[in-house]
Parts: structure tokens; C-alpha cells; sequence
């Protein structure tokens, strides 16, 4: 044996020795990070699973509801689109509230439709896109009996260059002033 290999053998087993040391002093740290670090993904890939489980179930009952009110059950779609609205995923909540506001329109109760749509508009929890859609709905119900000022009251921020509703809002804001006979103002919002 020469003195490389004694020097490298030696060098071995101090090194050895070290890495034992160093597993004895914080091998349990590591196997609790590694525990914890294997939970934590197996908690979120539950969670994950559970949010996609409750969406799919939620999107099934929409459908359903929507079908039901298609055919004539509108008793029985109503109470799963408020089941829906009050205890649903964030999106499928947002969705039934529109469906309402729309089955009210349709069923001829205008102003319950309106209120409906404005709350929509007006909560923190839809996203500013549908808002929108929301308070043109409502503008839209809202046409055929409402004064210009009040039209220009409800689309005032939506007539502004950035507003993707901008040319809808324009569009109600044209026809309010030509139901009024107001000409300039018509003219106006459909140049």
C-alpha cells in the first residue's frame, strides 16, 4: 500500500466520520423538514383537488338549473341558482346571480332585475369585466323609461376611452337622447 492510498483512505474515513457527525447532530431536522415539506404538498394537492371536485359539482347543478328554467321548472331553478349564489364557488355565484337577474328580466319584473344587476355592479366580489356587463344590463332594462340623466348617472364611468363598454354605454347613452328627442346629445354619443 502506498502513502497516496493510506493519505486517501484516511482522508475517506475522516470524511466519513464528519458526515456522521454532522447526520447524528441534524438528521433529525432533516427528516422533519423532508416530512413537512411532504405534507405540505399532499395538503395542497388535496385542497386542490377538493376546489376542482366542488367546481365540478357546482358546474353540473348551473347547467341544471339553467335547463330547468328552460323547461318550465322555474320554481326549482330559481332555488338552486340562490342556492348557488349564496353558497357556491366564487365564478358559479357570480354566473347564478346573472341567470336571476336575467330569469326576473325575462319574467317581466323589471325593477327586481335591475336592483339584481346593480348589486352585481356594485359587489366587491365580481370581476370588473362582468361589472360592466352588469351595468349595462341594467342600463339596457332601464331604456325605455329612464331620463338621460339618469342613463349618463349609470354608464358615466363606461363612456370613458379605456372602458371596454365603452361603445355599448355610448350606444344606450345615443338611444336615450333619441327616445327624448334629444338630438345633439344623440348625435353626440354616436359619432
Amino acid at each position: 500500500m502506498s502513502d497516496r492510498d493510506f493519505f486517501r483512505e484516511v482522508d475517506e474515513a475522516v470524511r466519513q466520520d464528519r458526515y456522521k457527525e454532522v447526520w447524528d447532530k441534524y438528521g433529525v431536522y432533516a427528516l422533519i423538514a423532508a416530512g413537512v415539506i411532504v405534507a405540505a404538498v399532499a395538503g395542497f394537492k388535496a385542497w386542490t383537488f377538493w376546489q376542482e371536485r366542488k367546481a365540478q359539482e357546482a358546474g353540473t347543478e348551473f347547467s341544471q338549473a339553467v335547463t330547468q328554467l328552460d323547461g318550465g321548472e322555474a320554481t326549482k331553478a330559481r332555488d338552486a341558482l340562490n342556492a348557488l349564489a349564496e353558497k357556491g364557488p366564487a365564478g358559479y355565484s357570480v354566473l347564478a346571480r346573472f341567470q336571476l337577474a336575467a330569469a326576473e328580466a325575462q319574467a317581466g319584473n323589471t325593477d327586481k332585475a335591475v336592483a339584481d344587476y346593480d348589486a352585481l355592479a356594485t359587489d366587491s366580489g365580481t370581476d370588473n369585466i362582468l361589472k360592466g356587463l352588469a351595468t349595462i344590463q341594467a342600463a339596457t332594462l332601464r331604456l325605455d323609461t329612464a331620463d338621460y340623466a339618469e342613463m349618463e348617472r349609470r354608464l358615466k364611468g363606461m363612456i370613458d376611452e379605456g372602458s371596454p363598454w365603452r361603445y355599448s354605454a355610448r350606444e344606450l347613452l345615443g338611444l336615450s337622447a333619441y327616445r327624448l328627442d334629444k338630438m345633439p346629445d344623440a348625435e353626440k354619443q354616436f359619432s
